[in-house]
Formats: structure tokens, C-alpha cells, sequence
């Protein structure tokens, strides 16, 4: 009997491992077939009938990149900034994504979170507005307002001349949005 019960366990494990491998290896095959569906041309029915099954997946991650990704045009990067006006009328001027290390993983979300207000200042722009004056009480906020940087060129022969892609000379500002704080 004893050896029936080990025998038992001995095969449940052997089981488990193999049941372990197969998940695994579904889900390798799944992101593969994930990343050769997100670039493919919209034209043919069967990618667009299985770009539906992958679209969470690929939005989760943010992997729905389009053909370029096999050579990208990686393009000047852009970031979020804001100004506090406070009651005597100084301003505060506060770039939150210098002080976030990029190898963390909340950098990831202040960037996504960074990005939707960039892209959508209208929708999210008031409530980040609020939330930011809500964080920046000490300082009697009267309103925020919010600004997107983007880098212009910047050379190698720049970057051997001591300056750096965030200096003035090679960014672009724009004003997306100015939020009066509450109680002010």
C-alpha cells in the first residue's frame, strides 16, 4: 500500500510539472503570435478577425505597435510639466518625470498616466489639475497649469559641447491647459 501512495504522489508531480511546461509554453506561443499579429496589415480579414482576441493583451502592455517597429523612427520624446501660481502670484515650476528613476516600475505609469494628459488635456487635464493642487496645498495654489515639453533636434556635436536635450534652445513648449484650484 505504502508504495501505491508514493507512487500516487510521484505521479501527481510528474503531472504537475508537465502541466506547468504546457501552460508555459501556451503562453510563450501566445505572446510570439501576439507579436507577429500587432504589426500585420490591417488587410486581410483573418488578422483582423484575430487582432480582436489579442487587442487587451497587446493594450495591457502597450504592445500594439504597427510596422514601423521592425525599424522604428524613435522621433524626439516629449514630457509633462507643470507650473503652481500661488497667491502672490510666483510661480513653481515642477517636471515630475526628472525625479522618477526609469528603471523602477511606477516610472512606467507616471509616464502612461503623463501621456494621456498630454494627449487628452480636455479629459484629464482637469482632475490632474485638482489633484496637483491638492498635493501643492503648502503652497496656497490660486491655479496649475499644465505644459508640454517636446525635444527639438539635438546632435551628437550638442552633446559634445556640454549641453543637454532639455536645455531651452532645444525644446518646444505648449500650454495644454490651465486649472484654477478650488478655494482660491
Amino acid at each position: 500500500m505504502p508504495t501505491d501512495c508514493a507512487g500516487g504522489v510521484m505521479n501527481l508531480q510528474h503531472w504537475r510539472t508537465r502541466l506547468t511546461y504546457a501552460a508555459m509554453s501556451a503562453f510563450v506561443a501566445w505572446h510570439t503570435a501576439a507579436m507577429v499579429i500587432a504589426p500585420a496589415p490591417d488587410e486581410s480579414e483573418s488578422v483582423n478577425a484575430l487582432s480582436v482576441a489579442f487587442q487587451p493583451y497587446l493594450s495591457l502592455f502597450q504592445l500594439g505597435n504597427r510596422w514601423g517597429f521592425f525599424a522604428p523612427d524613435v522621433g524626439t520624446g516629449s514630457l509633462l510639466r507643470y507650473i503652481v501660481e500661488d497667491s502672490r502670484g510666483s510661480h513653481h515650476v515642477f517636471t515630475p518625470l526628472q525625479d522618477v528613476n526609469r528603471f523602477h516600475p511606477s516610472s512606467y505609469w507616471f509616464r502612461f498616466s503623463h501621456n494621456a494628459v498630454m494627449r487628452l488635456p480636455e479629459t484629464y487635464g482637469d482632475s490632474t489639475g485638482a489633484m496637483l493642487c491638492a498635493q501643492h496645498a503648502s503652497l496656497h495654489p490660486v491655479s496649475v497649469i499644465l505644459v508640454q515639453v517636446e525635444e527639438g533636434d539635438f546632435t551628437p556635436e550638442d552633446r559634445l559641447a556640454g549641453k543637454h536635450p532639455m536645455d531651452p534652445e532645444f525644446v518646444t513648449t505648449s500650454t495644454l491647459k490651465k486649472v484654477k484650484c478650488r478655494g482660491s
